[in-house]
């Protein structure tokens, strides 16, 4: 269940006020006429993603993490605006749609693309969570481009603790970077399918990585694996859990992850063992 974190009603109202443009969509879509997304009537517009996949029950569609409960929506109805009457279609779903939310009010970010939420992290609510580090590696690499893109992208951002011991940072290479983005899929964790592996923009003649989502525990791990390697990245598979999911930007979504992947200097039984 979402909880909204306020110590006062003005603090209640204004989260509830904050939250209700992002819920609502700029066009009226029934479930069978929705896109790949649909822009929210946020501030900056903030594309909310569509994912559909098979259910025991029939197909199911989502909106970002949310499972729109198919039985109670597509509700219409006609209201007059301005003189005009308009059609409304109302969909209930299972789970509050969240924002990319700024600390500050005076400082308020929309709908930033992938590179933007990394140069605003600072100033995001992430909690105690900060990514400088990959971020530092995405600029002396001089792979910007790649968060900046337009389109449908997954990315993988690993937080600081995860680039101890210090080794690791040096080897988070132009390569490396690659392997945390999947391009032309919008991942969100709860609708992509369990141990299903995706391709990654690192998937060349050369080296060849996909990544896969891994539920269990009630935990969600990303699986990197590196199936055709170079000197400089060696085969094998690399667990990170996830431990900030399902933000939404404009580009795609973000997934915060605990440590590097492609960096292969632990052993799967390490990692269980640490994350134990």
């Amino acid at each position: 269940m979402y909880q909204f974190k306020f110590r006062t009603v003005k603090e209640y109202y204004k989260e509830i006020y904050d939250i209700i443009p992002f819920v609502l969509a700029n066009l009226p879509k029934t479930i069978e006429n929705l896109g790949d997304s649909i822009s929210s009537e946020l501030e900056g517009n903030p594309p909310l993603w569509v994912t559909r996949r098979p259910g025991t029950q029939g197909e199911e569609v989502y909106i970002n993490n949310a499972k729109i409960l198919t039985e109670r929506s597509n509700f219409q109805s006609k209201v007059i605006v301005g003189g005009d009457v308009k059609t409304q279609v109302l969909h209930i779903i299972n789970e509050v749609l969240e924002p990319v939310r700024s600390n500050s009010a005076d400082m308020p970010i929309y709908s930033p693309n992938a590179f933007e939420f990394l140069n605003q992290s600072e100033n995001l609510d992430l909690g105690v969570h900060r990514v400088r580090i990959f971020r530092q590696r995405i600029v002396k690499e001089k792979k910007e481009e790649i968060f900046k893109a337009d389109g449908r992208y997954t990315f993988l951002i690993p937080v600081e603790e995860g680039f101890q011991p210090s080794p690791r940072p040096e080897k988070v290479d132009r390569v490396v970077i690659d392997g945390h983005v999947i391009p032309n899929h919008v991942l969100f964790t709860i609708p992509t399918p369990d141990d299903v592996p995706y391709e990654t923009l690192a998937f060349t003649d050369n080296v060849k990585v996909t990544v896969s989502f891994i539920k269990e525990h009630n935990k969600v791990y990303i699986k990197s694996n590196t199936l055709v390697g170079d000197a400089g990245h060696p085969t094998g598979v690399v667990l990170a859990e996830i431990i900030k999911a399902n933000i939404p930007v404009r580009n795609g979504v973000v997934h915060l992850i605990q440590r590097p992947l492609m960096v292969v200097d632990t052993t799967v039984k390490d990692f269980l063992q640490v994350s134990a």
